[in-house]
């Protein structure tokens, strides 16, 4: 029943999660529950530590052992965690939301002062989405108002479904011809996040995965042909789809991202 009338879409019954990221906390899911299982609250607070029991007669030569195994172990994996390409084996850290300085507002909107005037923050469009990329702002100026993320997807230029279902007008009705050619943002390269230059790997992802062909790679040095390829955008080919941003491996901030516009338009 939570999964149901969760107008965000941000809960899963199966795994007992809720994405706190798109969830906006319209109280929906707690009136439907029959169960109480639902509930508002702060995050779980860090566990008390343990007291240790003063008569506890462990042998301390034992405890030093374990305690520095321990110690070792917690080192090892901070030290896989921190790789960003992983090989296979270390754990991948998650990707953090890029810091833009204009927001990316939902193909079909026009203008974020168009947005901002006609949205009324219903999550529809939220919930529609089926790349995971619209969520909730939480900009006191745009506070609940969707924005575009790509951490777990990109706006796709085949998709059309944040403007079939605005009943405001905040976002207009756009055809999947008209989505193929508007440009909602561009790209932009992050030299000092490029895991082609950090790691000294090759990549390419950004260019590969460019639905616009805006992105080609070229040598790092211009006067060697052999350096690391690292990518270059053409502006006037990107549209802003973000799934370079969503491919790049760099962690936890991409490599590459993508800054909104203030007023859309069509190529």
């Amino acid at each position: 029943m939570c999964t149901k009338n969760c107008k965000a879409s941000c809960i899963d019954f199966e795994t007992h999660k809720v994405d706190y990221t798109r969830c906006v906390t319209c109280g929906n899911c707690i009136e439907k529950c029959n169960f109480g299982a639902l509930r508002y609250g702060h995050p779980k607070a860090s566990p008390k530590p343990v007291e240790v029991d003063e008569t506890d007669k462990t042998d301390a030569t034992r405890r030093a052992f374990l305690v520095g195994t321990a110690i070792v172990g917690a080192d090892v994996a901070l030290a896989q965690a921190a790789k960003k390409v992983d090989g296979g084996l270390a754990i991948i850290a998650d990707k953090k939301p890029a810091k833009r300085s204009t927001p990316v507002t939902p193909p079909g909107s026009v203008s974020a002062k168009h947005f901002a005037q006609h949205c009324t923050a219903c999550q529809l469009c939220v919930a529609k989405c089926p790349n995971g990329v619209l969520r909730p702002s939480s900009d006191p100026m745009r506070l609940m108002q969707p924005e575009l993320s790509f951490e777990r997807g990109a706006c796709r230029p085949e998709c059309v479904e944040c403007s079939s279902v605005c009943p405001t007008g905040a976002i207009k009705p756009i055809t999947v011809a008209q989505k193929s050619s508007l440009v909602i943002g561009h790209a932009v390269w992050v030299k000092d996040n490029c895991v082609v230059l950090t790691d000294g790997v090759n990549c390419g992802n950004c260019a590969r995965h460019c639905p616009a062909g805006a992105i080609m790679m070229v040598p790092s040095d211009p006067k060697d042909d052999t350096s690391p390829m690292v990518p270059v955008v053409n502006s006037a080919m990107c549209i802003g789809c973000g799934m370079c941003e969503h491919v790049c491996p760099a962690r936890p901030f991409s490599a590459i991202f993508v800054e909104g516009h203030e007023m859309q338009k069509e190529i």
